[in-house]
């Protein structure tokens, strides 16, 4: 059986930087209000808060900083009011790599983390979704089953085995600590800024390194 490639979006396959500064600064404003109003933590834990939300779902940070539920509550109602339509620009490497490998006949499957109505207008911005096989979204507004969770479930119903499988991904905590948990290979891919998870089976600079 042919490697099923299992790939992160955010900071994986684009910068999640990129995103439009208008929607992502009326987000920050939106919870620099509700602190001032509240005081729910000091300006530099909020800060390193909006610092991490580029590359980690939301609720992890709040556990993280123990963010009181009323602040997780007034992000996700500001999230809820995120959207765009402008297209996003994928990283150079993404069309060629991801278009190649369906050509080889491998099964690709995304799976990303976060508000279901914004991850979905991103997959759409970028127009990936014509690549995958299977497009899931670990929903933090919904259940939020965490991507350790998905895929013993893909393994389950696909009747695939861990070592038929790759995740392809950025983050240590996220999806390269659930593929350890779960005995799949991982392949951490050092996009600017990314820190080395030395757990991770493997590491690449570009996805065409995975040609």
């Amino acid at each position: 059986m042919l490697p099923v490639f299992i790939f992160d979006l955010d900071n994986t396959l684009f910068d999640t930087r990129s995103i439009p500064s208008s929607v992502t600064s009326g987000l920050f404003e939106c919870m620099r209000k509700f602190n001032h109003r509240h005081e729910c933590v000091s300006d530099s834990v909020l800060s390193q808060v909006f610092e991490e939300s580029w590359s980690l779902p939301f609720p992890t940070i709040a556990a993280k900083y123990s963010l009181p539920e009323q602040m997780v509550n007034e992000w996700r109602q500001c999230h809820e009011t995120l959207t765009f339509t402008e297209p996003l620009l994928p990283f150079p490497d993404v069309h060629e790599a991801l278009s190649t490998l369906r050509t080889r006949q491998h099964q690709l499957c995304l799976l990303t983390s976060g508000y279901r109505g914004f991850q979905q207008a991103k997959i759409n911005a970028l127009g990936l979704a014509k690549y995958f096989d299977l497009v899931l979204i670990d929903s933090v507004d919904e259940s939020h089953a965490g991507k350790e969770s998905i895929l013993a479930e893909l393994l389950q119903l696909r009747d695939w085995k861990p070592a038929d499988l790759r995740i392809v991904g950025d983050s240590e905590t996220n999806e390269i600590a659930a593929g350890i948990r779960l005995q799949i290979p991982t392949i951490q891919i050092l996009r600017p800024g990314i820190q080395k998870a030395e757990t991770a089976s493997r590491h690449i600079m570009t996805l065409l390194e995975l040609l």
